[in-house]
């Protein structure tokens, strides 16, 4: 059985009468009324603008809701009179427990009804990430949240949080090759982590290399300032300054303590180097076209290796010396080793993204 509320649909049912259909109604459900309390229940329907199959319809249409109740404080005086004077009357077994179900379940809707509203307002507990990935020789530009520039190289991963971004905290994740033109906001600083390495800046330009597989984080500095951790030294702070690279190789036990009084067990630092078309190597893979004019393999090689992110090693000095010139648009690797090799032949061998070079 299934209590319904009454409303005012056009008709008016008096109290009393109201009061009786629903009892003889009950009855009538349970098995209970008598050839004259359903002859009463068929003559006070008929007095109502409800039938009986409208009856029926309300009777057993489901709880939606449950509208805001407001009794007279002197209905409530009756009805306690009332319970004072009445006689108690045991009810029929099945009444009863129609009446138990019917409290049982204006419970249960009740608080179903409360733990689904307090549900839908819950919000979501992880905040949203953003990730930027590109193919193998792709590259794109992102504008992060803060104004912040990057430029992603191929086969490379960015990820960033899109909650609060650049007021609470500046922070990315970075897997490959990027370049950083980094908006200035002195109190949130920007931290990049990069498989053991973690750089922090407050408004510079740089690139960072940290491909998985080369074993090593290089970083190289443009313009500003940058300070530099490692998870097997945190409490070691090194600040690069501009022109200036750094490579820091992978440490398989992050838990090694390295010796603190020497800082060529844990990282290396370089000046970097212009052609003489003030091109840097380390940031060369960002042009849409890659040149090189009579310049010797061994300083073609970090080039090709941002450009291709890929790993150049020689087998001995005398190819590494060898001069070349060339200019790279759209062709693979292959297609530019293939070239190289009609100036002057050498053998070679790829090996994922490590590259063997060798006389011929």
């Amino acid at each position: 059985m299934r209590p319904v509320w009454l409303f005012n649909a056009g008709a008016t049912i008096q109290h009393m009468d109201s009061e009786r259909i629903w009892i003889l109604l009950a009855r009538k459900k349970a098995g209970e009324a008598s050839p004259e309390e359903l002859a009463e229940l068929e003559s006070l329907q008929g007095n109502t603008a409800y039938s009986n199959e409208v009856m029926d319809k309300i009777w057993d249409s489901p709880i939606h809701s449950f509208p805001e109740m407001k009794v007279n404080p002197g209905h409530w005086e009756r009805l306690e009179h009332r319970i004072h004077q009445a006689p108690v009357k045991r009810l029929p077994l099945k009444i009863a427990w129609a009446a138990a179900a019917c409290v049982l379940g204006i419970g249960i809707s009740w608080l179903f009804f409360i733990y689904r509203s307090d549900f839908k307002t819950e919000k979501p507990l992880t905040a949203s990430l953003n990730t930027v990935t590109t193919k193998p020789s792709s590259k794109v530009k992102q504008e992060l949240p803060d104004g912040t520039q990057v430029w992603l190289n191929g086969n490379s991963q960015l990820t960033y949080s899109t909650v609060d971004f650049g007021k609470a905290k500046r922070e990315v994740v970075l897997t490959g090759e990027a370049f950083f033109d980094v908006v200035k906001n002195e109190r949130v600083p920007f931290i990049i982590h990069a498989i053991n390495v973690n750089i922090t800046v407050k408004g510079t330009a740089f690139n960072v290399k940290a491909y998985p597989k080369q074993k090593s984080v290089e970083t190289s500095l443009i313009r500003g300032l940058i300070e530099i951790t490692t998870k097997q030294d945190p409490e070691r702070r090194i600040i690069l300054k501009p022109n200036e690279k750094i490579i820091i190789p992978e440490v398989e036990n992050e838990k090694t303590n390295p010796d603190t009084n020497s800082s060529q067990s844990l990282y290396s630092i370089a000046r970097l180097q212009k052609d003489k078309n003030q091109a840097i190597a380390e940031t060369v893979w960002m042009q849409s076209r890659l040149e090189f004019d009579n310049e010797s393999f061994e300083s073609i090689a970090p080039k090709m290796d941002s450009w291709f992110s890929v790993s150049i090693h020689f087998s001995d000095s005398a190819i590494a010396s060898r001069r070349f010139s060339a200019a790279i648009e759209k062709e693979s690797l292959q297609q530019t080793l293939e070239a190289l090799k009609l100036s002057y032949p050498f053998n070679y061998q790829i090996k994922g993204s490590e590259i063997w070079i060798s006389k011929k």
